[in-house]
């Protein structure tokens, strides 16, 4: 067994964490407080991509709040709308950096 204890295989963290995070019906600070957790568990994890689903409805505040905070982001190599069949405007990928 290549590890004794399974939390330290990038593969066991890769999988333990959901590719997509919702912020809907959150307000707004504590939703970017979770979003910043979840983006550093995703990057040591490992992950490539990660989806933001952020809704679509009201002001727009939220959507705004998330690429703020996703193009001042270290680990966040580039971020873009998400196509239709993803969520179209109430998502967003973001594309993380790989840390080795």
């Amino acid at each position: 067994m290549p590890y004794q204890n399974p939390q330290d295989s990038k593969l066991f963290k890769k999988l333990s964490i959901p590719n997509e995070i919702h912020l809907r019906k959150i307000k707004v600070a504590p939703a970017i407080e979770r979003l910043e957790s979840y983006i550093k568990d995703a990057t040591n994890a490992g992950m490539k991509e990660v989806k933001v689903i952020h809704g679509r409805a009201g002001t727009g505040d939220m959507r705004r709040a998330v690429h703020k905070f996703l193009s001042e982001h270290p680990d966040v190599e580039r971020y873009y709308p998400a196509p239709p069949a993803e969520g179209g405007p109430g998502a967003t990928i973001a594309v993380l950096e790989l840390s080795f």
